[in-house]
């Protein structure tokens, strides 16, 4: 996004936190009806740019908006819409990206709310490296030859254990897929969530289980290193045959045995 549109967008998420913060009860369907929102604009082009045309004035798009939804979306959800379409867009797009962004944060809103942020972020990770591992399940629910719904439907099956906002934050990834993937879209909320619990997300990989202690141990490290809380999410696999790899957003700090004899093996073939 360009600077008008960030500053949109930064402006509409600030009130509909405030918004947010009055509501009794879930947030869930606010979430849902702003993903059906985003997705109806994405399907109609002429309509979308419509509702983002500088040249005709703020009340116009505004009625605009309110001709399709009104019916369709509750008061609240209308009132962000409204809200929305009276801002500058550098792209028509942005529109669209704008809503997706305040859907995610309306159910990590709802987590937060329940004091349960922590899990749906543990479950996230967790839902990623499921799909990581289960090759032709990622490969179902991402691919477009088949039916949104149907997809939707298959994630919503195979993840119906999880938290209510893991399920509908995996749904809408498997939904948007395959662009962006569904990992990508993951790691998105996953960076979403630790940034509002305030904390540094590091994903660390190991050849076997960490302990409880020694999971609590690396943390506090990490947390020393980066000046901010860091939450570990651990992933195992045995490839990496000893130490660790671990991700701190740009950061990768890998101490793997395979990573040091491929190393090795490198410097012995220049």
């Amino acid at each position: 996004m360009r600077s008008s549109s960030e500053a949109a967008l930064e402006a509409a998420r600030t009130d509909w936190e405030r918004v947010l913060s009055l509501q009794q009860g879930s947030l869930v369907l606010f979430g849902r009806e702003i993903f059906s929102v985003a997705d109806t604009i994405g399907e109609l082009v002429a309509f979308r740019r419509g509702l983002t045309d500088s040249s005709r004035n703020e009340a116009d798009r505004e009625k605009l908006a309110r001709d399709v939804f009104a019916t369709r979306v509750s008061e609240p959800v209308m009132y962000l819409l409204s809200q929305l379409v009276r801002e500058r867009w550098s792209k028509d797009s942005d529109l669209m990206t704008a809503l997706e962004e305040l859907g995610v944060q309306t159910l990590l809103a709802n987590a937060e709310k329940a004091d349960r942020l922590g899990g749906v972020e543990e479950e996230l990770y967790r839902c990623l490296r499921i799909l990581g591992e289960e090759r032709s399940l990622r490969v179902v629910l991402g691919d477009r030859g088949y039916q949104r719904g149907k997809r939707e439907e298959l994630a919503r099956e195979v993840f119906s254990e999880t938290i209510p906002e893991t399920l509908e934050l995996v749904a809408r990834a498997v939904y948007r897929a395959p662009e962006p993937t569904i990992a990508q879209s993951l790691n998105h909320y996953i960076a979403e969530a630790a940034q509002r619990g305030h904390h540094l997300v590091a994903s660390v990989t190991v050849a076997s289980p960490l302990s409880p202690e020694q999971k609590e141990r690396l943390s506090r490290i990490l947390t020393s290193r980066y000046g901010e809380d860091v939450v570990v999410h651990v992933s195992v696999n045995p490839r990496v045959v000893g130490g660790m790899r671990i991700h701190v957003g740009e950061d990768v700090i890998d101490g793997t045995l395979e990573t040091r004899i491929s190393n090795v093996r490198d410097a012995i073939t220049r």
